[in-house]
């Protein structure tokens, strides 16, 4: 990836400039850029203006030519004025690169041949997500199994509530807890069992891929809150139509590949100074510790002044932490969180929906089903009988 031209603030190679785009430029000084290296680099004894025109060119600067680390590289955007002596070249970063090479009083550059040709560097996509052909989201009871058989697709597991254990061909018997992922590679095999009094709900995946490292696969891996938000945009989308969302299976396969690439990037660890570390570690507690408290007060807490007082934090600050971490607002988040909790009862209380919705906090039984067909693509009665119990 490279810097703009444009965003250079103090590099001694160059600066911006403005220029007049209904100005004609001469045309002798239209220059095409054919190749993406070279082995030469210009240099001019007074400053020379280059302005874009089609396509990307990337811009390659130093003031040693000998020295590597001194090479400089910005995609040129609008015109810049080339300092006095820099040594320069353009390379074509599109198919097709046109720019204006405007020296002054129309001086002829030195040419310097390099020993090592400067070249386009292209970033290596790693992962890619080819199809996802379900999203399983169900409810399990204490003593149930379920056996996976090896098969050619990948499938990720992620438990949204309670606890579930993979029973591997080994000793190990990994334990998966709340916001736990789990991915099952082409071929493997396991038995996950639900061993904790009350209901688990795991979230199921089947896709095919490339270039998954084997790292991520089969160990649990915690998930933090902005996969968990991708999560459940998942679910939502699972029960919509192309009718209803046109590119509602882009976002899916995008989503997806966004998760497993935080994934395999999850153990990369930022350098940082002490004090952020600090402020980031104790903004991360206290929003865990807002979530957990939401989680287990939803049925009877659910405004956000409920969490002001609780926590004795301003409503501004509460939206800073819920749009850092969930991309939501306070409000938006706590009526997800109800509306999903709603759908647990639904699977394994002996509530009616009315009795639900006055549990939840909803005014009458007309808002939590409109509320509810609004997140998930269907009403909660239809919702219900497709419930097998």
């Amino acid at each position: 990836m490279y810097n703009q031209s444009t965003k250079n603030t103090t590099s001694h190679y160059f600066s911006s400039i403005n220029t007049n785009h209904q100005q004609i430029k001469p045309f002798n000084r239209l220059v095409t850029i054919k190749n993406n290296r070279s082995q030469a680099l210009l240099r001019f004894n007074k400053p020379v203006i280059l302005t874009e025109h089609k396509g990307l060119a990337l811009l390659v600067l130093t003031d040693n030519p000998d020295k590597k680390d001194s090479f400089q590289y910005f995609i040129l955007q609008n015109a810049i004025q080339i300092n006095a002596g820099i040594y320069f070249n353009t390379l074509s970063l599109t198919t097709e690169c046109k720019l204006y090479l405007e020296p002054s009083q129309n001086e002829e550059p030195q040419i310097v041949t390099l020993k090592d040709a400067i070249k386009v560097g292209k970033e290596k996509k790693h992962l890619k997500v080819e199809d996802v052909f379900g999203l399983h989201y169900q409810v399990y009871s204490s003593g149930e199994r379920i056996l996976n058989h090896p098969q050619n697709y990948y499938e990720l597991i992620f438990v949204d509530q309670g606890q579930a254990s993979m029973e591997l061909s080994y000793k190990n018997q990994p334990l998966l807890s709340k916001n736990s992922a789990w991915l099952n590679f082409p071929g493997q095999k396991n038995q996950i069992a639900f061993k904790e009094d009350g209901m688990t709900t795991l979230i199921s995946i089947l896709f095919t891929g490339q270039g998954l490292a084997d790292s991520i696969a089969q160990r649990p891996i915690h998930l933090g809150h902005r996969q968990i938000q991708l999560l459940s945009r998942l679910v939502n989308l699972a029960d919509i139509s192309e009718d209803k969302l046109p590119f509602y299976y882009d976002e899916i396969v995008t989503s997806l590949q966004l998760i497993l690439t935080q994934m395999h990037n999850g153990d990369i660890k930022e350098q940082t100074d002490s004090s952020t570390s600090m402020r980031e570690n104790y903004e991360n507690e206290l929003f865990q510790s807002i979530i957990d408290f939401l989680q287990e007060n939803i049925g009877q807490l659910h405004q956000v002044n409920d969490l002001v007082e609780k926590f004795n934090v301003s409503r501004s600050s509460l939206q800073t932490l819920f749009n850092k971490y969930t991309g939501q607002t306070p409000k938006q988040y706590i009526n997800s969180l109800r509306l999903k909790q709603s759908k647990l009862l639904i699977h394994e209380s002996k509530m009616t929906l009315s009795e639900i919705a006055n549990e939840l906090g909803y005014g009458s039984i007309q808002y939590f089903s409109r509320a509810f067909s609004n997140e998930f693509g269907i009403s909660p009665s239809n919702y219900a009988k497709s419930i097998v119990k």
